[in-house]
């Protein structure tokens, strides 16, 4: 049975800009992919990150000009379709993981099974945390309202008014934090400062707190910081994680990152034989992205799956997040349909 392609870029708008220690966005443009045997189709989802690639222009090209090599890659023998993909799209991850994600999504409707259930992980999944982006001060107690419902809130710090933000923040809420600097502190002295400081804020965990090039100073930290610290930046790829012992305590897997879910797999193994604690992250990214990342959610210790309840509006419909608590579907493969 022969296959087919189609994709096409999605504008997904944010309900409040969306900003970190480097970049600020109140849209962004995704790419889809309809993989297609006549019987099921498959859904891919491509969000790119700036900071390791290419725009959805460029994606397009790439599909563009290797659909055909696409087209013949095999359903089944995961592993063989991955290495594949890293030889046709070395310059794009998240192309990778749009149809690495497309083919198992294939895969599992043809199977009459949900990904979760083929993947050997359980529906049991922890709550999920809702992303309190940089803010304005006078623009917080809005969005902490808009997370009323959700009883972990994730903190994205990196700026020279971190102590105004979480104050901010405090004087609204007692939550549990968790807190993600995307690289923002750039010296150790902060970074230690920082750490010491937001341990009495009651913060779970401390995400990325310095620039991913500065590995040595975050393995100091981590002797000296009260909390621990979760790898995002610096844990892309499977090949980073033994790289990363003795600097982190955890690691962060995102699709779009590692290049798809069997990457995604490959890195579970891999921080469980490192004895590394392990969140499931995203970017801002529709229903196919969150729900193809959720089939591996039982196997994580925590949980950032907010990426489409984020959006004023998702143009897909897939696993269900109601405050935090994510809802596997029974549906063979993703369960994903068009909204």
């Amino acid at each position: 049975m022969s296959l087919s392609l189609k994709w096409s870029i999605q504008r997904i708008t944010t309900k409040f800009e969306f900003k970190i220690a480097r970049s600020a966005e109140s849209y962004y443009d995704v790419v889809i992919l309809e993989l297609s045997d006549g019987e099921f189709t498959g859904f891919g989802e491509a969000a790119p990150s700036t900071r390791y690639e290419k725009g959805p222009e460029a994606i397009l090209e790439l599909l563009a000009a290797k659909k055909d090599q696409i087209l013949d890659l095999p359903i089944e023998g995961a592993e063989n379709r991955q290495a594949q993909l890293e030889q046709l799209f070395s310059e794009s991850y998240s192309l990778q993981a749009a149809l690495d994600t497309a083919f198992w999504d294939l895969f599992g409707q043809r199977q009459g099974k949900p990904l979760w259930k083929i993947f050997g992980a359980t529906k049991e999944l922890v709550t999920s945390s809702y992303t309190i982006g940089i803010s304005d001060l006078d623009i917080i107690p809005d969005k902490i309202k808009e997370a009323s419902d959700y009883p972990i809130l994730k903190i994205k710090l990196g700026t020279d008014y971190d102590h105004e933000i979480m104050r901010a923040i405090r004087a609204q809420t007692d939550k549990v934090l968790r807190v993600d600097v995307n690289e923002g502190w750039k010296t150790l002295d902060d970074a230690k400062h920082g750490a010491e400081w937001l341990a009495e804020e009651n913060v779970e965990f401390l995400e990325q707190p310095m620039p991913s090039n500065q590995l040595e100073d975050i393995a100091k930290l981590r002797e000296f910081s009260p909390l621990p610290l979760v790898a995002d930046e610096n844990s892309v790829r499977p090949e980073d994680i033994p790289g990363l012992v003795g600097a982190y305590d955890a690691i962060n897997i995102k699709l779009m990152k590692c290049g798809g879910l069997t990457n995604g797999l490959r890195m579970i193994e891999l921080a469980q034989k490192h004895n590394f604690d392990i969140m499931l992250g995203c970017m801002v990214e529709t229903s196919i992205g969150i729900s193809a990342m959720s089939q591996l959610g039982s196997f994580a210790r925590w949980l950032d799956l907010d990426g489409n309840v984020l959006l004023a509006a998702d143009p897909f419909s897939g696993v269900g997040n109601q405050a935090g608590e994510i809802i596997l579907l029974d549906k063979p493969g993703l369960g994903v349909v068009k909204r």
